[in-house]
């Protein structure tokens, strides 16, 4: 759905750019931690879209890539050790 009047559409039906504004503002977080959140979040899930927005709106942010394929490692290593545990399930028939 990249129709950009079916996401205008959408965007004004639920609010969505307004509410990840309020979200990605500094809070007990601050944005740049944020950001790299975002990008893990992408990898970890699987959504190209999300990762290559995100990295944008990183690196427009001052983020390095030395940081940001941290993060991607981060994901990395989560997303993996989930596929795993269907490894533990498969050996012990769960």
């Amino acid at each position: 759905m990249n129709d950009p009047d079916k996401m205008e559409e959408i965007d004004r039906r639920i609010g969505f750019s307004a509410m990840k504004k309020a979200i990605m503002e500094d809070g007990a977080i601050d944005r740049r931690t944020k950001k790299l959140l975002a990008i893990a979040s992408a990898v970890a899930v699987g959504c190209d879209t999300c990762f290559i927005t995100n990295s944008g709106y990183a690196k427009d942010a001052g983020i390095s890539d030395e940081e940001i394929q941290e993060a991607i490692l981060v994901a990395s290593l989560i997303r993996m050790g989930s596929g795993l545990n269907y490894t533990w399930k498969t050996i012990n028939k769960e």
